[in-house]
């Protein structure tokens, strides 16, 4: 937006060089009855046409670009106050993309691996969390479900900006990085990986992000197994990032 302003005061500026340079010279002037300190009187045939002095429209331009700059570092300030976002599933999976078919049925609701005596809790934050082995996309549906490790796929988050030094989240799943991870993505390129420990009990993991302060960037979760283990839990995703428009 501040681009925007300052794009528009340089147009006028250059239309108002333009109209200078064709009123300052006396050669350029039909008609002209007086040229005296920058003013011009344009006789036509009725009336006269007085024409504000140069110096005037010079300072009435200043002012102008100064509440153009104190409206844009008004703005700036702005953006630096919404309110940080983070993804916790509690009303769906949002905005995020799927690919393939092992998100299908997620978020799913509760701890599912208790539910099916599995002797590993989920750990999850609130009530809906991503469970990639588990198939309790309602709370209608029946405790301890499954959909396996068979499904393989991508969740990819909308993107945010980061807005300083660390972003954490729990996760849990398979621990073959190479199969099941999740990944941070800033333009086209993965800069950060983590995965699960062989257990459904999810834990909190952070990743350092100061470098890449003021760049957009997604999380992405893959699951390319469909072998044991082949699933990623995840839940939690917050932090120093900021979403909505850049």
């Amino acid at each position: 937006m501040g681009a925007q302003v300052l794009f528009c005061f340089t147009a006028f500026l250059v239309i108002f060089v333009s109209l200078e340079s064709a009123f300052v010279r006396p050669s350029n002037v039909k008609n002209a009855t007086d040229f005296t300190l920058g003013k011009v009187i344009v006789k036509g045939n009725y009336n006269a046409v007085n024409l504000y002095p140069v110096k005037d429209v010079k300072t009435a331009l200043s002012q102008l670009h100064k509440k153009l700059e104190s409206l844009e570092g008004r703005m700036d300030a702005l953006e630096k106050f919404k309110p940080a976002c983070k993804f916790d599933f509690e009303r769906g999976i949002d905005d995020w993309q799927k690919t393939g078919t092992a998100f299908n049925n997620q978020p799913t609701y509760g701890d599912n691996p208790t539910a099916r005596n599995r002797g590993q809790p989920a750990s999850q934050q609130g009530d809906w969390w991503i469970g990639g082995a588990e198939n309790r996309s309602s709370k209608a549906a029946t405790a301890g479900n499954v959909q396996g490790d068979g499904p393989q796929g991508t969740l990819t988050s909308p993107y945010f900006t980061i807005t300083g030094k660390q972003i954490s989240f729990l996760i849990g799943g398979g621990c073959d990085i190479k199969l099941v991870r999740a990944e941070l993505v800033i333009g086209n390129k993965v800069v950060k990986q983590a995965t699960g420990q062989c257990s459904e009990t999810m834990t909190r993991k952070a990743w350092d992000v100061g470098a890449f302060v003021g760049q957009r960037a997604r999380v992405k979760l893959v699951d390319v197994s469909s072998g044991g283990w082949g699933h990623i839990n995840f839940d939690d995703l917050k932090g120093d990032m900021r979403c909505g428009p850049h």
